[in-house]
């Protein structure tokens, strides 16, 4: 069965969705419709009241929208047309986007077209609050060519459990912040360079994946801590030329898109990743040993 609902969203081209269950929440385990606000107060819950799932939205337009889904029993989904929330703090195009659950708000991060990083926190009494905003990057003094754009950006979890967010960059930067639950704070932590334009990224509690513009898929080995401000650890691995065919020339295939899906308890992972020449590459990863 399929159900559809759609919603005219954005004055510009959507480029990133990002859609939260309320299941995934260990909070929302009993039905609740009001939160402790300053001092114990209950407040309201607005994000989370006679909804299934809470769908962020970011375009071209500069604009965050946050909207409301409910999926029922027999397959319908509904979307709220008015947003729950609009963002309007990004200056430039936004590029991609991240959300996570934090407790009763989400956290939401975006990277734009200017190399900035925008991140709010969005509370449930509807209350939102910009916990991030770096300056724009200013291209390289040796290379002005070079992109700064914000290319890629992801909310994970560390090993130890901490809440982390990764950012690559036309630069070939890859940044990483955390995230202080208790004052609501987003602080840079490590940054390594992978010497090439980062198209994409995916986060394992055990590695980055990182596709590059040079057709290059790197893996960035990660600690289990954040302890001692490095996250990145040993040097990265290497494979070239992923989507390339025997059979072509040697050209390089910029990868787009890349996805892990841990299969034996963060011991094997089944990768894929997208280029721009519409090829797909599905392999195994594994530990050494297995």
């Amino acid at each position: 069965a399929c159900a559809v609902a759609s919603v005219y969203s954005h004055r510009d081209a959507v480029t990133g969705l990002h859609v939260l269950s309320r299941d995934n929440t260990a909070q929302f385990q009993v039905p609740t419709s009001c939160s402790l606000g300053l001092g114990g107060r209950p407040t309201k819950n607005v994000l989370w009241n006679n909804n299934t799932h809470i769908m962020v939205s970011g375009s071209w337009d500069a604009t965050v929208k946050v909207w409301s889904v409910a999926v029922s029993a027999g397959e319908t989904v509904s979307i709220l047309r008015e947003p729950l929330a609009e963002l309007f703090d990004a200056d430039s195009t936004i590029v991609c986007l991240s959300a996570t659950c934090i407790d009763e708000s989400v956290a939401i991060a975006v990277g734009c077209s200017d190399g900035s990083i925008v991140v709010w926190m969005c509370h449930p009494d509807g209350t939102k609050v910009v916990i991030y905003k770096n300056k724009p990057i200013s291209p390289s003094r040796h290379n002005l060519n070079k992109k700064s754009n914000c290319a890629a950006i992801q909310w994970s979890n560390s090993r130890s459990g901490e809440v982390i967010l990764f950012a690559g960059f036309g630069s070939g930067r890859v940044v990483a912040f955390v995230l202080n639950k208790k004052n609501g704070t987003l602080q840079k932590i490590s940054a390594v360079s992978v010497g090439v334009a980062v198209q994409c990224l995916q986060a394992s509690w055990q590695f980055l994946l990182v596709g590059c513009a040079d057709g290059g898929l790197r893996l960035l080995p990660l600690n289990g801590s954040t302890e001692g401000g490095k996250l990145f650890e040993g040097q990265p691995t290497l494979w070239t030329n992923v989507h390339q065919d025997s059979g072509r020339s040697v050209k390089r295939t910029p990868i787009t898109c890349c996805s892990i899906l841990p299969i034996i308890q963060n011991e094997k992972w089944i990768c894929a990743t997208g280029a721009e020449d519409g090829s797909l590459v599905v392999f195994e990863l594994k530990k050494s040993g297995l």
